[in-house]
């Protein structure tokens, strides 16, 4: 009798506390983390809170193939860290592909949920206002994934209109640009942006090493937002510590396809203005399409003046004479997905780490180099990446 009684209590207190377990699952909501509510904040004993399902929405500026390429490698990282499932690490053509084999994952990690929303895929420069109004008033997100300088600064200077958090990626110089106050601080309490500090200041360090030159020719579009996009700030910075001298030229960058005419013909005009005054042109424009640019810079090749590609390695390929890479789509990818599991294990926002600075990898063109007959040290050549030869470029 006395057996029976005692497995009749046992059996009361498993079901009791599978009823209490079960009421302390049934919120599906975000979970606040310790951290945010206050309770044991200063214990590092306490591990954070994880969220709930986080619902995933993305807002780029443009279609831009390095926002895509950081979006496949962040899904393959997902993938690989155990995020996600179900998802096909492909080479998809555009963002919007991508986009959608996102959507089709399943979420595998329990500290956290994440749901890709199909239907939250935004387009700044597609958008009129009133889209722009229904995106910031969206209750269907908890996080967005910001590609751009301009989709960061609208979402910054509208930030008391949305109830959801933000990631940008992809921006230039956050800091000049207003999206975050500093490498620690932000605007409000809902925003993070992946910084780099010293990204185009690296560039040039890494050329002026390679080449001392002398007078250095630019060509931006005369407005605050250029500046800043084109690096001045670091160039004027160094020419200061180095003693070089900056050319300056502007010119309005193209509109549209109906504007490229328009557009190449300053651009070349402005660089055979240039060419007289010049040893090195740093190239800044970011709207040349790669196939324009040799029939750009033909005549400072032949005229032994050197080119430095700020924008990619293609346009190293395409003829410039050598490019410094300081962002790396793939390391900004695993970065992002790191990020984001944090975020879902239940650190703040505001906690994250911005900070992140990819391995350089220098690019070379040597049939430019013969072109322009500079000297190039040997080391050089030794610690490039990738040189580009004629076999390369065909």
């Amino acid at each position: 009798m006395r057996k029976t009684v005692i497995r009749k209590i046992c059996l009361i207190m498993v079901i009791m506390c599978a009823f209490a377990a079960l009421a302390g699952c049934s919120y599906s909501g975000k979970t606040p983390a310790a951290e945010e509510t206050g309770l044991f904040a200063d214990d590092p004993n306490v591990s954070v809170t994880a969220r709930g399902t986080v619902r995933v929405g993305c807002f780029r500026g443009e279609d831009y193939y390095y926002w895509n390429d950081e979006l496949k490698a962040m899904g393959a990282e997902m993938y690989n860290m155990g995020l996600i499932s179900n998802y096909q690490a492909r080479n998809y053509d555009d963002m919007e592909e991508t986009w959608a084999a996102l959507c089709s994952s399943v979420s595998m990690k329990n500290q956290g949920r994440l749901k890709f929303i199909e239907d939250a895929f935004y387009t700044l420069d597609a958008m009129d206002e009133t889209e722009l109004d229904e995106m910031l008033k969206s209750s269907d997100i908890d996080l967005m994934l910001t590609f751009g300088t301009s989709c960061g600064k609208y979402l910054t200077e509208h930030a008391d209109e949305i109830s959801y958090d933000y990631m940008v990626y992809g921006a230039t110089n956050t800091i000049a640009t207003g999206i975050v106050k500093s490498e620690t601080e932000r605007f409000n309490d809902k925003s993070f942006s992946q910084l780099d500090p010293g990204e185009t200041r690296r560039i040039l360090e890494a050329a002026y090493d390679i080449y001392h030159f002398e007078d250095i020719g630019v060509v931006y579009q005369n407005d605050q937002d250029a500046f800043v996009y084109s690096g001045i700030d670091s160039l004027e910075a160094m020419s200061e510590l180095y003693g070089f001298k900056i050319h300056r030229r502007y010119v309005n960058e193209s509109s549209g396809p109906e504007d490229d005419e328009r557009f190449y013909t300053e651009l070349k005009a402005a660089y055979d203005e240039l060419m007289p005054e010049i040893d090195t042109l740093f190239i800044t424009v970011s709207t040349i399409e790669d196939d324009m640019l040799p029939s750009l810079i033909d005549d400072m090749i032949d005229n032994g003046i050197v080119t430095i590609a700020q924008d990619s390695s293609e346009q190293c390929k395409a003829g410039a004479l050598m490019h410094v890479q300081v962002a790396d789509s793939g390391e900004d990818g695993r970065f992002m997905a790191e990020t984001i599991d944090k975020y879902c294990s239940g650190t703040p926002i505001t906690k994250l780490d911005m900070i992140y600075v990819a391995n350089p990898k220098l690019f070379l063109n040597y049939e430019t180099i013969k072109r322009t007959g500079v000297k190039i040290p040997m080391r050089t050549y030794l610690i490039a990446d990738t040189i580009f030869t004629a076999e390369d470029m065909q």
